[in-house]
């Protein structure tokens, strides 16, 4: 959203799959017999425009914001949807097609991800025109020939073009990069939906202004180019605390794994499985992503547990056990207090409650553990289990499995166990 463009779907491999490959194809023809019937309808005396605002979209595309899992946004949009209104279709089209060439070609982005760039960009900006003209009063064809906007009249045709071109623009590439990923859709479309709309929200009022101003003035427009570099300032200021805050405390929590040969890459087989159990679960993407966030600083508590405690291989005394007792809550009282790990803060105190209400630091039983601690609890326990420990061999997975089993409604959520053997019993297969 703000617009979403394709730079970097992937981290794990540039080679395209036949889906994903059909689907571009699709894509890139429709983009490309966009820009084809639009191309009659361009003016020679509009060449002013044209330039002008090719430079103004370009502007807005060269900073691209990093989000999670290399998503990215720019703030194009605002212009897109402000030239569509101001100019029409052939307009728009044309100077977000050109702008995209000229960004993704001196980025060296290649040629595939160029041809959807400008193809779902003309898709998104031509749905967008539909959705303006079906509500647009007096059948007017662009808002360049008033000489006055009454947005109470206007308003309504503009605000749904906005919707429109965000939900198809957000759409195209979420798909493109599921079918990619090999992940599911709804996972793609939900996976930064706060930070979309956010972002969303903050370029439709600039969009409006940008339209209100060029009619006033059209050199006023000048004007809206310091709040528009503040919003996208102000929002990649926010992804990078953000990043910044997830990144130390993953590391700090990968510290914490590493005080411990023998729990050295726990947290990140742990949050595998998590998401792994989510998906047999068929849980919301929002909610397996809190999992998955809390699973990785599971164990940061242990900060306060000495080396002298947690290196022990004996029995330990009670004093001792107390301490260790105390990791749960200790990494609640860190995470709490920063706002990107609050909602996964509660997972991580109750990943040592038990299904029958002998576990800690609460003694929660069943279904007032929450969902994502009792989930914790059972991929956390099968690490632990599969791993070397000081003070005995590693046990094998079907030994593991037993286990599990075994515990199975009294440590554990039955539902969530079954859900998890059935997971390692199609891996193994």
């Amino acid at each position: 959203m703000g617009a979403a463009t394709i730079i970097s779907i992937s981290k794990k491999t540039n080679e395209v799959n036949r889906p994903e490959l059909i689907y571009r194809i699709i894509i890139d023809i429709l983009g490309l017999c966009l820009i084809i019937y639009v191309a009659p309808k361009l003016s020679m005396e509009l060449i002013w425009i044209y330039v002008f605002w090719t430079v103004f979209s370009t502007a807005t595309e060269l900073k691209p914001v990093t989000i999670s899992y290399g998503d990215q946004l720019t703030v194009s949009f605002a212009v897109h949807i402000s030239s569509l209104f101001l100019f029409g279709l052939p307009t728009a089209i044309l100077i977000s097609t050109i702008s995209n060439i000229i960004v993704d070609a001196t980025g060296k982005r290649g040629l595939n991800k160029l041809l959807f760039n400008f193809s779902q960009y003309a898709i998104s900006i031509y749905a967008a025109y539909i959705g303006y003209h079906y509500l647009l009063p007096n059948n007017i064809e662009h808002l360049n020939l008033v000489n006055h906007i009454n947005l109470r009249e206007y308003f309504p045709a503009m605000f749904l073009s906005c919707i429109i071109y965000v939900i198809v623009n957000y759409t195209l590439v979420s798909t493109v990069v599921s079918l990619h990923n090999k992940t599911k859709l709804l996972r793609e479309l939900t996976r930064d939906i706060k930070l979309e709309l956010l972002h969303f929200a903050s370029l439709v009022p600039v969009s409006l202004l940008i339209v209100i101003l060029y009619i006033t003035e059209p050199l006023s427009i000048l004007i809206v180019i310091l709040p528009l570099a503040m919003a996208h300032y102000s929002f990649e200021n926010y992804i990078v605390l953000r990043t910044e805050t997830k990144k130390t405390i993953e590391a700090l929590a990968d510290i914490i794994d590493k005080r411990d040969s023998y729990t050295s890459e726990h947290s990140l087989r742990v949050a595998n499985y998590c998401r792994e159990i989510a998906e047999q679960l068929n849980l919301q993407p929002s909610v397996v992503e809190t999992l998955d966030t809390a699973a990785r600083v599971h164990d940061l508590g242990k900060i306060s547990v000495p080396d002298s405690i947690l290196l022990k291989s004996g029995c330990l005394n009670p004093t001792e056990r107390e301490i260790i007792l105390g990791h749960s809550q200790v990494g609640y009282d860190i995470l709490n207090n920063l706002r990107f790990y609050k909602s996964g803060a509660q997972l991580v105190r109750c990943h040592h409650e038990t299904y029958d209400g002998n576990g800690y630091p609460q003694g929660l039983k069943a279904h007032n553990i929450p969902l994502g601690a009792r989930i914790l609890a059972v991929a956390d326990a099968f690490d632990a289990m599969t791993s070397d420990r000081p003070y005995r061999k590693a046990m094998t997975r079907e030994e593991a499995i037993n286990e599990l089993d075994r515990c199975s409604g009294t440590q554990f959520d039955p539902h969530i166990v079954k859900a998890f053997i059935r997971y390692l019993t199609d891996e193994n297969n």
